[in-house]
């Protein structure tokens, strides 16, 4: 399909600021502390859902709004389908005319109430005193911010929602409001990967069976974390080559992110069943074991794979990764050394075995161990808080709080920088306190 360049960056730039506009929304929406506050961002969330709504199925253009789903990969059974969206929009408008009724009647109440005072006033003999006054003003004061109070009542018996679920409830009827949410993110999160998705999706429209393509466009959706989306495409891809081992590992890799990790080790075992040598296969699903708990099995996958290359340095490192949680801490340390002889700037091995040295006491090793690590990576906050917490075992205190600071300078507010400093200053409170005695 031919589109108008131009055209289309308009709607991708709709796209862009509506999106941005209603994570917004929503980030805020978690937060409000109080109905007002959630009324006001729950109907911009719905307002800039329905403007994306409207790009994407555009009454304008319809031919560019379906090529732009066709292209991001958003079906019709999207929460952001006009009709879908359609229902929580309604929901919404009657709730608030709901509530606009309650605020008319509380006002009614309260101008009956006046009314009837001021009947009795007339009937009152003499001239009330200033106090009389005051007293009569506060009385009225107090008794409308009563109403409003029960009336915020009833309103939020009405209108409630739930952080934890993200579920809006209106009238005991509820309506998710986290799917619509995913949707926007997912969008806002495809948008930058458009003109690599565009010509997937070109090749596509000349051959509805390129498995290149589908793949390519399978691989661009997981970069944008819509796992649920590349897996999808995945399964196409493997209908049309169901014997291409990348296809398989990449199957692999999405279940993994997705938590469905028997899935993943399936699918790792199907890679090295077509294709033995394709060693990182050997290396996730050791991962995954580990994940899994069955430390057994992923340090047998790391041993199988070193006897088919023992110069395959991650793993090495996975290896020691198990023996260090199995606690054989010997056998795990000559595992990191040799993954560091085979790559000197592994940077995951020097951390592990950094830290494995920590926990053995031996934090001259561990110092060094970060040292090196900082050669290769002298802009990594975790290394130089790291750092400091092993100078400060070595009762090094001042050079720890340096270190430390040094953290916080790449990364202000690094919590593991800010635990370690605090130590760091209460062990030097405490020997200045020894000291002085």
């Amino acid at each position: 399909m031919e589109v108008n360049p131009s055209r289309t960056e308009d709607y991708l730039r709709k796209l862009r600021e509506h999106s941005r506009a209603a994570i917004s929304a929503f980030s805020t929406l978690e937060r409000s502390e109080n109905l007002l506050s959630f009324r006001l961002c729950l109907k911009k969330l719905l307002r800039e859902s329905g403007n994306i709504s409207k790009v994407l199925w555009s009454s304008n253009n319809k031919k560019l709004g379906k090529y732009l789903r066709s292209v991001l990969y958003i079906e019709n059974n999207s929460p952001l389908y006009p009709a879908a969206l359609s229902g929580l929009e309604t929901v919404f408008k009657e709730m608030e005319n709901t509530l606009e009724g309650k605020r008319i009647e509380e006002y009614k109440k309260i101008e009956e109430d006046k009314k009837t005072e001021e009947d009795k006033k007339t009937e009152e003999k003499g001239k009330r005193t200033e106090e009389d006054k005051r007293t009569e003003e506060e009385y009225e004061e107090i008794k409308e911010n009563s109403l409003k109070e029960d009336n915020s009542q009833q309103e939020l018996a009405a209108f409630l929602y739930n952080p934890a679920t993200k579920t809006l409830i209106a009238h005991g009827n509820k309506y998710e409001i986290l799917p619509l949410f995913l949707a926007i993110r997912d969008l806002y999160a495809s948008l930058p990967f458009f003109d690599e998705l565009q010509a997937c999706t070109q090749m596509l429209e000349k051959d509805s069976k390129n498995a290149t393509a589908l793949f390519q466009k399978a691989v661009l959706i997981y970069k944008a974390r819509r796992f649920e989306a590349a897996l999808q495409l995945i399964e196409q891809v493997l209908e049309i080559v169901p014997d291409d081992f990348r296809v398989w590992y990449n199957r692999g890799v999405i279940l993994s992110e997705m938590g469905r990790l028997e899935e993943a080790i399936d699918a790792y075992d199907r890679v090295i069943e077509l294709e033995p040598a394709f060693e990182i296969a050997w290396d996730n699903k050791g991962v995954v074991l580990s994940r899994l708990g069955r430390l057994e099995e992923a340090l047998e996958t790391y041993e199988k794979v070193l006897r088919r290359n023992p110069e395959y340095a991650e793993a090495w490192a996975g290896k020691g990764s198990v023996l260090s949680a199995l606690d054989r801490k010997e056998e795990a340390l000559e595992a990191y050394t040799s993954a560091l002889k085979i790559r000197p700037d592994y940077l995951e091995a020097l951390k592990c075995i950094g830290s494995l040295f920590s926990r053995m006491g031996r934090f001259e090793e561990a110092l060094a161990a970060y040292d090196t690590a900082i050669q290769f990576a002298p802009e990594d906050p975790g290394l130089w808080a790291g750092r400091g917490l092993f100078l400060s075992e070595l009762n090094k205190q001042e050079e720890a709080l340096q270190s430390c600071n040094r953290a916080l300078e790449l990364k202000p507010g690094f919590v593991p920088a800010i635990e370690i400093k605090v130590e760091i200053l209460s062990r030097i409170s405490r020997q200045k306190a020894r000291d002085s005695l």
